[in-house]
């Protein structure tokens, strides 16, 4: 010790400079140490098969490998229900951090929806129509036939009990009601008979 306090006594400049280089060294050396437990250094996770799953349990799947998930897009599929994981990021059996976000591609919780951008009623046959909104998606359209002076030309269009128009947004799930015109309305023999007997009936009574 009395060697050490010489050489202070001898270089204070020089030792000062020693001390505040251990003091620092052994500052990084703590830093080092938390910042390797607080980021779980090392510790690693295999990310599970996750696919087809509902996002709810995808995301317990997940918590349960300490791992996070993260919904990064989204897509509409009839088939599927919605909610339903179809791809993920990184793949199932990848090796990575503990604590990692996983990212995924699930299908719509609610319908796509679609907006009606050409009219579906006036000069607009009912094949035109069908075939529009096939087009953008709608398959359950049905046809209904009323009276109307020109046949086959769609003469009202709506969703449920809202008429469509130009601008109409509507979800892609939707059942379209096409109102198709058959033709002028045509009296009924039974009226034309009716009608007859009348006639004699008068006939009768000026007579």
């Amino acid at each position: 010790m009395s060697k050490v306090k010489d050489f202070y006594m001898r270089h204070p400049l020089v030792s000062n400079l020693i001390i505040m280089l251990v003091v620092a060294l052994g500052l990084l050396w703590a830093v080092l140490i938390f910042l390797d437990n607080w980021t779980e250094h090392g510790a690693t996770a295999i990310v599970p098969d996750i696919k087809h799953k509902t996002y709810a349990e995808a995301s317990a799947i997940l918590a349960a490998n300490n791992l996070t998930i993260e919904i990064s897009d989204s897509i509409y599929d009839r088939k599927m229900a919605p909610g339903t994981v179809v791809e993920s990021w990184p793949k199932a059996g990848a090796l990575v951090k503990r604590g990692r976000q996983v990212y995924t591609t699930v299908t719509a919780f609610a319908p796509k929806q679609v907006t009606i951008s050409m009219p579906l009623t006036g000069n607009v046959s009912s094949r035109q129509a069908v075939s529009y909104l096939r087009g953008i998606g709608i398959t359950d359209i049905r046809i209904e036939h009323v009276p109307s002076e020109f046949v086959d030309l769609v003469v009202g269009a709506r969703y449920g009990d809202t008429p469509l128009s130009v601008g109409s947004v509507i979800p892609v799930t939707s059942t379209v009601t096409l109102s198709v015109g058959n033709g002028p309305a045509i009296e009924s023999e039974f009226d034309e008979e009716a009608e007859g007997e009348q006639e004699a009936i008068d006939i009768e009574s000026i007579e």
